[in-house]
């Protein structure tokens, strides 16, 4: 099965072609251009690369958060698009479950760390299961956390870990002089989004379900523009009370 994926949840612009969960073809790019100015011509280029044509699909893949609110957007849609004009189907997966492919056979506990922002990250942490097969088990659930405090935690755990992520190579002094010894930093190149991961945990994926599903974005919390929205009515309606 040919399919593509599509990630743009941070500022890289990751797209992959693979067959049958093999990469094919894949294109990196972390630039000031917008994604929506690199998506489309990135992926012309893979596919003359890779001398497929679009008709040639039989799946889409996207990323669907967590991560930068317009670049999920931008994703989804272009990859919404393409499955509706193509006809086929469209599945997704967390931007953290990608990453987490990052990790695969460095060490059993992988912990990806997007930058949220307001000193947060979007994190979870994974464990690579041995004698299973490749799968990877979520043992603490996608959330957005402090980051002092999420190290806190995983300094706790005693246990050898390894980062992944946007913020890992930003922070790796941090989480050294935290963990000292027992943490991992990948280097930027590495630990970046990219489509291989995607095309993994895509494929994953359609071995699970076998068919398309509604994709909609994972985006953990609400946007700047949400909560200055909730603050506004909330002191609207204060006072309408008074």
């Amino acid at each position: 099965m040919k399919y593509l994926t599509i990630d743009t949840t941070t500022k890289v612009s990751a797209v992959s072609l693979a067959e049958d969960g093999r990469l094919i073809a894949e294109g990196f790019l972390h630039t000031s251009k917008t994604h929506s100015e690199r998506l489309i011509p990135m992926l012309d280029q893979l596919l003359i690369a890779a001398s497929w044509t679009l008709k040639e699909l039989e799946m889409i893949g996207v990323v669907r958060g967590p991560g930068s609110f317009t670049g999920i957007r931008i994703g989804i849609a272009t990859a919404q698009g393409l499955a509706q004009v193509l006809k086929l189907p469209l599945l997704a997966v967390l931007s953290l479950d990608a990453l987490a492919w990052a990790g695969l056979g460095r060490l059993e506990d992988i912990v990806p760390i997007l930058d949220a922002r307001k000193n947060e990250w979007y994190t979870a942490r994974y464990r690579w299961a041995k004698g299973e097969g490749e799968k990877a088990e979520c043992l603490t659930l996608p959330q957005a956390i402090p980051t002092e405090l999420w190290l806190e935690h995983l300094k706790g755990l005693d246990c050898p870990i390894c980062f992944v992520g946007d913020a890992a190579a930003k922070s790796k002094a941090r989480i050294e002089e935290v963990l000292g010894e027992r943490a991992l930093v990948l280097p930027e190149y590495v630990s970046l989004p990219r489509g291989a991961y995607a095309a993994r945990a895509i494929w994953q994926r359609w071995q699970e379900t076998g068919v398309g599903e509604l994709v909609e974005p994972f985006y953990i919390r609400f946007s700047e523009a949400e909560v200055n929205w909730a603050k506004k009515e909330e002191a609207r309606g204060r006072m309408e009370h008074e």
